[in-house]
């Protein structure tokens, strides 16, 4: 990082667009598929048969499915645990596509990315309003005390789940939702700019984000 915030700023935007239209970027989420909404395995437009069984997913293929799993074609049935490490480097692939298995509260599914998804097709850049110093606010980091370092976040299927958060600002607010995780954030939804940088508009379709339906709390 440079001494000239200006240059900063210039920096991390061009890497945010690098990241908004990569090949695995966000735009290239086609869908979000959730196995207990298909008993038989079969999941449209997705290859291979996709069943849960306790803390593994088995998935059965045939050569004409055209999937790999490690690299190396697939046919009859492999074990697969959730996915950890970044889209690219996500066990399971079909005709380019990305076939990311992972686990919400005991429940499996698979996300699929798409490189020739439309919404990235469409995808024409990021509108952001200049840089403007009077955004980078000074703060003061508390970290919390041993043993807290999660805090519950509401996510888009309704839920609450835990998401890391090392500490808090003296003004009461996390520090995932301050100027410390603030670089993650998008506000075209609000229309609001972070403390950190201006407003970001993407100009594209909209995505098929394919977000996990609600489901009713076990009581």
């Amino acid at each position: 990082m440079s001494t000239d915030p200006q240059q900063d700023w210039k920096h991390w935007h061009e890497q945010r667009v690098e990241t908004v239209s990569g090949p695995y970027g966000p735009l290239s989420l086609t869908g979000t598929h959730w196995l207990s909404d298909y008993p038989e395995g079969r999941i449209p437009a997705v290859p291979g048969k996709w069943t849960a069984d306790g803390d593994e997913v088995v998935l059965t293929a045939a050569p004409e499915d055209g999937i790999t799993v490690d690299g190396q074609p697939l046919t009859g049935e492999a074990r697969l645990t959730a996915d950890t490490g970044t889209i690219p480097e996500s066990r399971v692939a079909a005709d380019g596509r990305r076939l990311v298995v992972l686990r919400r509260e005991g429940l499996w599914a698979v996300r699929v990315f798409d490189p020739g998804s439309p919404a990235r097709r469409a995808f024409a850049g990021l509108e952001v309003t200049p840089y403007d110093a009077k955004w980078a606010l000074p703060g003061r980091f508390r970290p919390y005390e041993e043993g807290r370092t999660t805090i519950q976040v509401e996510n888009a299927d309704g839920r609450e789940r835990g998401r890391a958060s090392p500490g808090r600002s003296p003004s009461g607010s996390t520090a995932s939702s301050t100027r410390f995780r603030s670089r993650s954030r998008t506000t075209a939804r609000s229309g609001r700019s972070s403390p950190t940088r201006p407003a970001e508009t993407v100009r594209t379709a909209s995505a098929s984000c394919g977000r996990p339906r609600p489901r009713p709390t076990p009581r």
